[in-house]
Formats: structure tokens, sequence, C-alpha cells
């Protein structure tokens, strides 16, 4: 199923003079999260505005939070598309994606959390389990005394615009809904039986029988 028409028109305008201008894009992706996660299934697109730690730019880095009953669930980080040529710009977006999940990772309730790096239209997915802790794609450590590629061009090898890229994206939305239903679900139950649990244990020490 592709993208609505109207989408894929905003990307590619966004990708003729977004080449320097990574904002050229922030309504494109906007527009395609809100599509992808509606309110009306119970999640909610926000920006985020922060300069990251570690970063050689002095640019603020701006990503999408999707979050399900106020828990983070997804999230994209956007870069201008002339960040793919350079050693250092990938790096600068593999470090602050790491930073990203580090800093939302004690808010996350679902299984896996997924992000994705967002050089204009080529993506990079990340993926961390909750219950070890493990980021895909593994970091590769900087090497002081010889240049190294830390975030090697071929991890963006997904073009939001072709088939490959909408289908992969689309997997993961679809991924993400299932556990985030489940998740939301247990939850419930979870309070409904703490609040079982006060109750019954108010009535036995107040004397009465349940």
């Amino acid at each position: 199923m592709p993208w609505p028409p109207k989408i894929i028109k905003s990307f590619e305008i966004a990708e003729s003079t977004g080449v320097k201008d990574e904002s050229r894009f922030y309504g494109p992706y906007n527009t395609l999260l809100t599509y992808l996660f509606p309110f009306e299934e119970d999640f909610q697109v926000a920006p985020q505005y922060k300069r990251p730690r570690q970063s050689r730019s002095v640019d603020f880095t701006t990503i999408f939070i999707v979050s399900h009953g106020e828990h983070p669930v997804f999230f994209v980080e956007i870069k201008a598309s002339s960040h793919i040529e350079q050693i250092s710009t990938r790096a600068d977006a593999d470090k602050q994606m790491r930073e990203r999940i580090n800093s939302m990772f004690d808010s996350v309730k679902i299984d896996t959390l997924y992000g994705i790096s967002a050089l204009g239209t080529r993506l990079c997915v990340y993926k961390t389990q909750r219950e070890s802790g493990d980021i895909e794609p593994q970091g590769i450590a900087d090497n002081l005394l010889r240049v190294t590629d830390t975030a090697p061009l071929e991890r963006w090898n997904l073009n939001l615009l072709d088939g490959e890229g909408e289908k992969r994206v689309r997997e993961i939305v679809a991924h993400i809904k299932e556990t985030s239903v489940s998740c939301h679900i247990v939850q419930n139950w979870k309070d409904f039986t703490n609040i079982f649990r006060r109750f019954r244990v108010g009535g036995i020490r107040e004397g009465g029988r349940l």
C-alpha cells in the first residue's frame, strides 16, 4: 500500500529544498507520523528540540516522539539530506540516537523501543530491547589513532519513498501498535488488581468480610 499522494509530494518538495536545511522535513514527517499514529488510537506525536550533549554541531536536535498512554513507543530524529555524505555528521546522528534511547529508556513500557534516524528520506532503524537494554545496530568504538567510520553509510539503507522503505516502516508501526495495546491491557489489569488488593486489605483491617 503506497503512501498517500499528498504525503509523497510533501517529501519530494522537502528533498529538493532540504539538502542543507533539515527544517524542510519537519512538516512532512509530522504529517506522516500523525497519519501512522492517529490520536483516535490514543497515540500522541510531539516534537522536541534539544541540544545533544556530545554533538560538534551548534544546531539543536529535532526529534518527534510518539507516545501511547504517556509512555514513549517510537521516535524519529531528523537531519538534513547532506548529513549522509560525511563520516562526522553520520557519527553525530548515531551518537544522538543512542543518547536519546538512554534518556527515555526508564519511561519505556513496551518490550521493544524503535527509533529512526532520518537523514532526509534515508532511514536507519534502531531497536532497543527493554529487558536487556541491547541496542541494534551495535555501536562501533571510536579510535583516536585513526579515522574510524562509526556510523557506516550503508546503515541508512532504507529510503522512505520506495517500496522497501515504506514496507519496513509499516511493519515497525504494526508491531508497535500490537505491543502497545497488549502493554496497555496488562497495565490496566495490574491497576485493577492493585485496587482490589488494597480494597480487600482495607476490608479485612476493618473487620469486614468480603
